[in-house]
C-alpha cells in the first residue's frame, strides 16, 4: 500500500512537473512574443516612411532591407521569435544608412544631369550618324535600331519635363535610359571580328 502510495505521489509530481515546465515553456513563448513583434512593427514603421525615396534612388539597398524584414516576419510566423527579434532589431539602424545614402544620391543628381543635358543630344546624333554609315549590319537589327533612335527624342523630352518639374531622379532616368540605348546600337552596329 505504502509502495503504491509512492507511486501515485510520484506520478502526481512528474505529472505537475511536466505542467509546471509546459506552462513556463508557453509563458516563455508568450514573452518573447510580445518584444518581436514589437521589433517588427518599429522596423516596418521605420521602412514605410523612406520607402518611396529609396525606391526611388537606392533601390538595391531597400530590397536588401525588405529582404530582412520578411526574414523577421517569417521567424515570427514560425514561431521562432528570437531568431525575429535578431532580423528585425537591425532594420532601424540600417534604414540611417538609407537615408544617408539617398541623401547622398540626391545631391548627387544635378551633377549627373548636367552632364547628361550636355551629352545626350550630342549622342543621339552621333548615334544616328552611326546608323546611317552602317555597312553589313543585319538589316532587323538596322531596322530595330532605327526604331529606338526614332523613340529618343520622346524620352529626351519627357526627362527634359521632368527635370523642369524638378524630378531629377526621373530626369537622370531617362536620360540615362537613352545613353544605355545608345550604347546597344553602338555595339550592335559595330563591326564583328572574324572569329568572335
Amino acid at each position: 500500500m505504502a509502495a503504491l502510495i509512492v507511486v501515485v505521489s510520484l506520478t502526481v509530481l512528474l505529472t505537475l512537473t511536466v505542467l509546471c515546465c509546459g506552462a513556463l515553456l508557453i509563458a516563455g513563448c508568450s514573452l518573447s512574443k510580445a518584444p518581436a513583434q514589437a521589433a517588427i512593427t518599429a522596423a516596418e514603421e521605420a521602412l514605410n516612411l523612406v520607402r518611396a525615396e529609396a525606391q526611388q534612388f537606392v533601390p538595391d539597398q531597400l530590397a536588401m532591407l525588405e529582404t530582412a524584414l520578411g526574414n523577421a516576419k517569417n521567424s515570427f510566423t514560425k514561431g521562432d521569435y528570437n531568431a525575429a527579434i535578431a532580423a528585425a532589431k537591425d532594420i532601424p539602424l540600417k534604414i540611417k544608412d538609407l537615408t544617408a545614402a539617398i541623401e547622398a544620391k540626391k545631391a548627387e543628381l544635378p551633377k549627373v544631369w548636367e552632364a547628361l543635358a550636355k551629352d545626350v543630344p550630342k549622342l543621339i546624333a552621333s548615334t544616328k550618324a552611326a546608323v546611317a554609315k552602317a555597312k553589313g549590319v543585319d538589316p532587323a537589327m538596322l531596322d530595330q535600331a532605327k526604331a529606338s533612335l526614332d523613340e529618343m527624342p520622346a524620352t529626351w523630352t519627357k526627362a527634359q519635363a521632368a527635370f523642369k518639374d524638378g524630378n531629377l531622379a526621373e530626369a537622370v532616368g531617362r536620360a540615362t535610359e537613352i545613353t544605355d540605348q545608345c550604347a546597344k546600337i553602338a555595339a550592335d552596329i559595330a563591326p564583328k571580328t572574324a572569329g568572335k
